[in-house]
């Protein structure tokens, strides 16, 4: 029935269109900065051109993508100007993924995502089909071409899919990540964009008499605070908003075989992660969560994960500090989470607090000059020594029998689980300052989307680096200097969070 070439829904001409705008986001912006710094050409013609162009390219690359279906082999021909030919074997195709994001939901088609052992990212996308043609692309590359055996397979199917365990979160989670986001300096660039983009349509002499006009007061310094105020308050809206629609109507299946994470109000978006796959999993507190007892849960992913390609996964967005430990155990039982570890020495502590404040001091002086600013400036720097202490308060490692535990602070406290035998490197490194002090640096490299992922921790004793290094390069290698080093002795419990959770956690573990 697919032995001849097919095509795709014309509406993924649209999404085509959609994925082009992002794809080439900067460059759009570049032009349209040209464009309305041109006198000589409306500022509309810019937009209105720019779209049909990028709808005439759409519907080129809908016209030149077909796909068909022989003998177990997906066959794709695509390119707008230069063809390309991908085949695909059943034998290789390790997950096939059916979504729908908003334009395919505005047509009630779906889109199938097609990803291999061997990619970094997803191998094949076909953008929007109906869900019938959907399931028959899935039939078929599963292997399952008998139609009067398709009935039987199908509920085999379904019974090995059903999750074991589903995880959702909670309207009260939801609306904390969203308050809480990260992601509020993204939309503060956003919001950057956009204003000044608005400069063709309405001058700046009257956005700023605009905005005056509506302050109680006019006084220099009272207008630039409350701007900023509206400006940051905008950024936090938008990047409230931002996270609500993604997030919205999240769910995690846990499944034998692997974990699917659905989530998104407008666009629904799904990721399926073998375990097998999984590298390392690490648990973020944000500086502004922490006070309030949450935290987000991280994977890294060897060749799967979204579109970007990159292998870190958000595998629960919002959760409970004192609910992490049971909710590891519950969808990855095989990971020891309770470790006796190691961390900086005292004398390490003046090294952190240098290095978090020294440039942020010099800044602040040259500002203080040259601006004259007030003395409370100096409040600045300050914060840094303070977070500079942080930094080395949560600094700490640990090495179980088949897990490794690597805790650091950049603004935010991660806590990273990671594999003994899914590191691909271990290394300790020394600076001139460090080899003086006997200190050392020991980082581990895991494999994560194209370019992996790195953990770290700052400042160890030498001698106890060393030891972590020997433990991580396993029998059978060549120590050279690492011979008859003994354990250092285990100062620290990690990861830290609650001890009441601690025998349910061994329990599970046995």
């Amino acid at each position: 029935m697919m032995s001849e070439f097919q095509r795709q829904h014309p509406a993924s001409a649209i999404s085509g269109a959609f994925a082009l705008i992002r794809e080439n986001f900067v460059t759009i912006l570049i032009f349209l900065f040209l464009g309305v710094s041109n006198e000589n050409l409306d500022f509309l013609w810019w937009i209105s051109g720019g779209f049909i162009v990028l709808l005439l390219l759409g519907f080129g690359s809908w016209w030149r993508f077909e796909y068909k279906i022989e003998n177990g082999e997906l066959h794709i021909r695509r390119g707008l100007f230069v063809r390309k030919n991908l085949y695909l074997t059943k034998d290789r195709i390790q997950v096939i993924d059916i979504t729908a994001g908003l334009v395919q939901r505005l047509f009630g088609l779906v889109k199938v995502d097609i990803q291999t052992a061997g990619s970094s990212s997803r191998e094949a996308s076909i953008e929007a089909v109906s869900l019938q043609r959907a399931k028959e692309i899935n039939r078929l590359l599963r292997g399952e071409t008998d139609s009067s055996d398709a009935g039987e397979s199908e509920e085999i199917s379904e019974t090995i899919d059903k999750p074991q365990k589903i995880f959702t979160l909670p309207g009260k989670e939801l609306l904390i990540a969203a308050s809480t986001s990260g992601s509020f300096g993204i939309a503060f660039s956003i919001l950057a964009t956009v204003f000044s983009q608005a400069e063709p349509l309405l001058d700046e002499s009257e956005m700023y008499d605009i905005i005056i006009g509506l302050l109680p007061a006019q006084n220099d310094l009272f207008t630039i605070i409350v701007m900023v105020v509206i400006f940051a308050a905008a950024a936090w809206l938008l990047s409230f908003i931002s996270t609500l629609l993604s997030y919205g109507d999240f769910k995690l299946e846990v499944k034998p075989d692997e974990m699917v994470i659905s989530r998104g109000i407008f666009e629904k978006k799904r990721l399926t992660i073998p375990y097998n796959r999984i590298q390392a999993v690490h648990i973020s507190e944000g500086i502004i969560r922490q006070p309030l007892g949450y935290a987000s849960v991280h994977i890294e992913s060897a060749g799967y994960g979204d579109d970007k390609g990159t292998g870190s996964i958000v595998l629960f967005p919002l959760m409970k500090r004192d609910e992490l430990l049971l909710f590891l155990n519950d969808i990855l039982p095989d990971y020891q989470k309770l470790h006796e570890g190691v961390r900086p020495p005292a004398r390490a502590a003046r090294r952190y607090m240098i290095r978090a404040s020294v440039v942020i001091t010099a800044i602040t002086a040259a500002l203080y000059w040259l601006l004259s600013l007030n003395n409370w400036v100096w409040i600045i720097p300050a914060l840094s020594v303070y977070w500079g202490w942080l930094r080395y308060r949560d600094a700490a490692a640990a090495l179980s029998e088949d897990v490794l535990v690597i805790r650091s602070r950049q603004l935010a406290k991660n806590t990273a689980y990671i594999k003994r035998k899914r590191i691909q490197d271990a290394t300790i490194s020394q600076s001139w300052i460090q080899c003086f002090r006997n200190l050392c640096t020991v980082t581990v490299h895991v494999a994560s989307g194209d370019q992996g992922k790195s953990f770290s921790v700052t400042d160890l004793e030498a001698a106890e680096g060393r030891f972590l290094l020997k433990e991580l390069k396993g029998h059978g290698m060549s120590y050279g200097d690492l011979q008859d080093i003994p354990a250092p002795e285990f100062t620290v419990k990690l990861p830290g969070w609650p001890h009441s959770l601690i025998g349910s956690d061994q329990a599970a573990a046995n």
